[in-house]
């Protein structure tokens, strides 16, 4: 039996079944599609505003200034300033804490942020920026001695 008459004895059956998504298939498609498009939409933004705090927060230590130095007021004008520019609003004047020590500042900003998913879904996502005055380049994390650990129960 030589090549040609092997490929003509090939089952075209199993060629003919093989027809692609059903149209039930692509709405399933088209649905996980539009979930993930609109979970990215609702999340995105959070993230990116987040981006802005943590910019605001860094933007207090810049070269030639110390954080130390400045007063709570002159922290939190500056702060706000940065969010009324950058058109942040989860994060208001409320969630600036300043907590001064005997050689160090620090300046924290623990918000939640909240956006409506589907119909009454929410997504909520919790945010911690703290910037020591002492040490500036460890912006914008929570040292592990400020971070809340679970309870075990």
């Amino acid at each position: 039996m030589n090549r040609i008459e092997k490929i003509k004895k090939f089952p075209q059956k199993s060629l003919q079944s093989q027809q692609g998504l059903t149209l039930i298939s692509w709405i399933f498609v088209l649905i996980i599609i539009v979930f993930c498009g609109v979970f990215a939409f609702r999340i995105v933004p959070m993230y990116a505003e987040n981006r802005y705090v943590k910019d605001a927060l860094k933007s207090l230590a810049e070269p030639g200034m110390k954080v130390s130095d400045m007063s709570n007021s002159e922290i939190q004008k500056k702060m706000m300033n940065y969010y009324l520019v950058n058109n942040v609003r989860s994060a208001g004047p409320q969630n600036i804490v300043i907590e001064r020590k005997s050689s160090s500042v620090i300046v924290k900003v623990d918000y939640e942020s909240r956006a409506n998913l589907f119909a009454n879904i929410d997504v909520v996502m919790s945010f911690q920026n703290h910037l020591d005055g002492d040490q500036p380049n460890l912006c914008c994390k929570p040292s592990a001695s400020e971070t809340p650990r679970a309870t075990k129960y």
